[in-house]
């Protein structure tokens, strides 16, 4: 790698930072009103989506970002994540947070949960997304009437372009992909605009703007380390959980050298 794209890649990392998220959601509100889909307000106004690809613990520290700020914003949860369960307790309190801090708590469906064929009928996605709807809606507290895809350009040519589904408006139809200027952080870099870029021009009548929580963190780092950062954080977790349960019910200090715990934990314990 040279010197010069060294540099930029530096750079590039120092964009996904909390602080730097606060300042980028300063400008935006200086010139745009935040609304959501189903919205036809006078211009300019931006829609602003996070999907919860990864963790709702980065979207709580988004969603208090947003909420200092007066903004609110929609929370795409996936509820068939390999990285978290919303039927946690703990997952759902944050995503009760999230709502109760003003955002909007919306679905983001993968084509690819139970659904075995590419030719599977309509009818069997509309029951998933149906369910997968309730049980959002169940843990959140809050009416879910908005939806978008997960991996969108892998399952595009499957995807269902009906402006409502199962009663939430589809932020996959021509309408909300034509009629606005687009931003992503696809992946935790910036692969087409640069956000700031976009911010910093005069105000585009419509903006749609997607972040993912996971790729903006409290000090910058590379993309990869991000996800790892996540990864790690969630087996820690889970691990941890397992020893406090048997704490709990008395059998961690009879049991924990036969399980096979460091010596030191045990002894802690």
């Amino acid at each position: 790698m040279t010197r010069s794209s060294a540099g930029e890649k530096h750079a590039e990392e120092k964009d996904f930072t909390e602080a730097n998220y606060g300042r980028l959601l300063e400008l935006a509100a200086s010139k745009y009103r935040f609304e959501s889909y189903g919205a036809a307000p006078e211009a300019p106004f931006v829609i602003w989506r996070h999907d919860v690809d990864y963790s709702p613990q980065r979207a709580l520290a988004f969603a208090k970002i947003e909420a200092v700020l007066g903004l609110r914003c929609i929370y795409h949860v996936l509820v068939s994540s390999r990285y978290y369960n919303i039927l946690e307790p703990d997952t759902g309190v944050v995503i009760r947070q999230i709502a109760g801090l003003g955002h909007e708590i919306g679905l983001h469906f993968d084509m690819d949960v139970g659904l075995e064929a590419e030719a599977v009928s309509r009818e069997k996605i509309l029951d998933r997304i149906g369910l997968e709807k309730r049980l959002i809606e169940a843990v959140a507290g809050v009416p879910v009437t908005t939806m978008s895809f997960h991996n969108y350009v892998l399952h595009e040519s499957r995807l269902d372009r009906a402006d409502e589904i199962c009663g939430m408006l589809n932020s996959s139809t021509k309408a909300y992909q034509d009629g606005y200027k687009y931003v992503s952080d696809s992946n935790g870099i910036w692969r087409y605009d640069r956000l700031e870029d976009v911010l910093s021009e005069p105000p585009f009548p419509r903006l749609h703007v997607l972040t993912h929580p996971v790729w903006w963190t409290p000090e910058p780092m590379p993309p990869v380390m991000r996800l790892r950062r996540v990864v790690d954080g969630r087996a820690s977790a889970n691990f941890d959980f397992y020893a406090a349960v048997m704490e709990r019910d008395g059998r961690f200090k009879a049991l924990a050298e036969r399980l096979g715990f460091p010596a030191a934990r045990s002894n802690a314990e």
